[in-house]
Formats: C-alpha cells, structure tokens, sequence
C-alpha cells in the first residue's frame, strides 16, 4: 500500500462507526419507560469478585479491532477451563434499543437506552428470552449470560462529540463512536472502586484513550482510500485489513503502538521509546523509518 492510498481526510494529508464486533440501526423506543435523570450505574453488570480484570478504551488487536477500541472488556475466565455460564445483569433501567442477531456461538450485542443522551450496550453475551428490541429493563434485572472468557461494556453520551479528523468514517454525528464514553465513572460507590482496583493500565488515568487523531500529522486512524466511508467500521476483515493506527498501548500509554491491520504483516507493534513521537511526523518530516 502506498502513501498516495492512506486516507483520513478527503485529500491526503499526514494526518465508524466501531462498536464492538458488528453494526446495528438504532431503533426509537418508547420515550416513556426512559429516565429523566442523569446515567446511574447501580448494579455490576457481573458481581466483581468473579473479574479477573478489565481492559480500558482503546485496546487494539488488529485485524478484528485494527484500531483503539470504543468499549471496555470485563475478563472472568481467562485461562480457567470449563466453567458454567455466568450471569450478566443490566446495570441500569432502560428500554432496549437494538439486539444483533447471534453469532456462530449464540452470542448477542445488546443496546440498551437509558435516556435521550444515554445508550449503553454489552456485547458477547447470550440473551435471555424476552430481551429484544422494545422491551424494557430494570437495574440488575438479567440480560442473559456470559459463556465466553470475557464481554463488552461501553456507554456513548451524545453530550460529547469526539474530534477525530474524518468523522464521516465513524457515522458522522449519528455514529456512536463519536460519542463514546468511559462507563466506569457512572458507576455507584463503592462499585465504581472495587472496579477500578481492576483496571489493567499504568498511571492515574484508568478510564483509556480512543482518539489519536491529530490533523497534519501521522498520529491516530488511517484508512485505505478505496474504503467504502460506509464501510469504514464493519469490523469485519475486508474492513480491519484497510485500517492503520499510530496510537498508545491501552495497558501502557507511555508506550506508542502501530496497529497494522492488512499490508501482508497484520499486528499490533511496538517501537523503540527514542522514536519520533507520532504527533511530531507530518509531510515536511520526509521518510520516517520506524524499526
């Protein structure tokens, strides 16, 4: 792939809709089962002595999630064996606004809205009969279970509009990534702290990082140019395989990442600390060489 064939503006310059694993089209449930108060997580989606940890925004593993994760990942079973399927309950009342239909292991993305600025959705987790789209929920009521080592949690606040630099590749104002927010802050004490304590990531900040993009320079998101816009955040291999990402490890932010999704070396890689810092690389920079 050339430099001519990189694109995350209109025109090159050095310088989506992700949600997980798949894509839905958002319903619009009835406004009168919604609250009118602020987000308020009052229950663990699971009881937080079964996580083992949690990785923050941003995590990247290329091809699948070539670029930073717009939703956490709660892991209760990694390297365990065989395990009955875990309970997962419904951190806040809501309505459901949309259901994906089950993968190849009966697994189901569910959105739920708990207002007109908040949706949450939880992903990789099996449904439990009646949870479909307009049904309403309530805080720890069961959504269904969990039967594989980890799932999805994300929040998306419509109050807040991320600057990436293409926004059309993410669903422009509609798409929820552009709204993505970190779920732990909304959760009760002393919930929010018994799950915090299980944050894989250095520093004090352990909510994570999703955009990268700084305008003029190589840092953040790339796109191969004959990716359909529309198609930018499928999540499948056709789409992952024309992404790249020039951003910060999700566990270790100090340290700088390119997350290559296609060019025939698929992989997250690191680089040496004494390389130039992606934010510094723009078209007056001439050949970078990253080892």
């Amino acid at each position: 792939m050339t430099a001519t064939t990189l694109q995350r503006v209109a025109t090159l310059t050095m310088g989506a809709w992700l949600i997980g694993c798949g894509q839905h089209s958002p319903t619009s449930p009835s406004t009168s089962a919604l609250s009118s108060g602020p987000l308020s997580f009052s229950v663990s989606p699971i009881d937080p002595d079964l996580i083992q940890f949690i990785v923050p925004l941003g995590n990247m593993g290329p091809w699948a999630h070539t670029l930073p994760t717009d939703h956490i990942y709660f892991y209760h079973h990694l390297n365990s064996g065989a395990f009955a399927p875990l309970s997962v309950v419904a951190p806040a009342s809501g309505v459901v606004e949309f259901a994906l239909p089950p993968n190849a292991s009966g697994e189901q993305k569910v959105g739920i809205r708990v207002n007109r600025t908040y949706l949450y959705y939880l992903d990789h987790v099996n449904l439990a009969p009646g949870v479909a789209a307009g049904a309403t929920v309530q805080a720890g009521s069961t959504l269904g279970t969990s039967s594989g080592i980890a799932f999805d949690f994300n929040v998306t606040n419509s109050g807040i509009f991320l600057g990436f630099v293409n926004p059309v590749r993410y669903g422009g104002s509609s798409g929820l990534t552009m709204s993505t927010d970190a779920p732990l802050p909304y959760f009760v004490e002393p919930i929010r702290s018994r799950l915090y304590a299980k944050v894989q990531r250095d520093g004090p900040d352990l909510d994570g990082r999703i955009n990268y993009d700084i305008a003029g320079t190589l840092s953040g998101n790339w796109f191969a140019a004959d990716l359909p816009p529309t198609a930018s955040m499928s999540g499948d291999i056709s789409t992952g395989g024309k992404q790249l990402a020039f951003a910060r490890d999700a566990r270790h932010p100090d340290r700088p990442r390119i997350s290559i999704g296609g060019l025939g070396m698929t992989g997250l890689y690191g680089i040496p600390a004494d390389s130039p810092d992606f934010q510094n690389v723009t078209p007056l920079s001439g050949v970078v060489a990253y080892r």
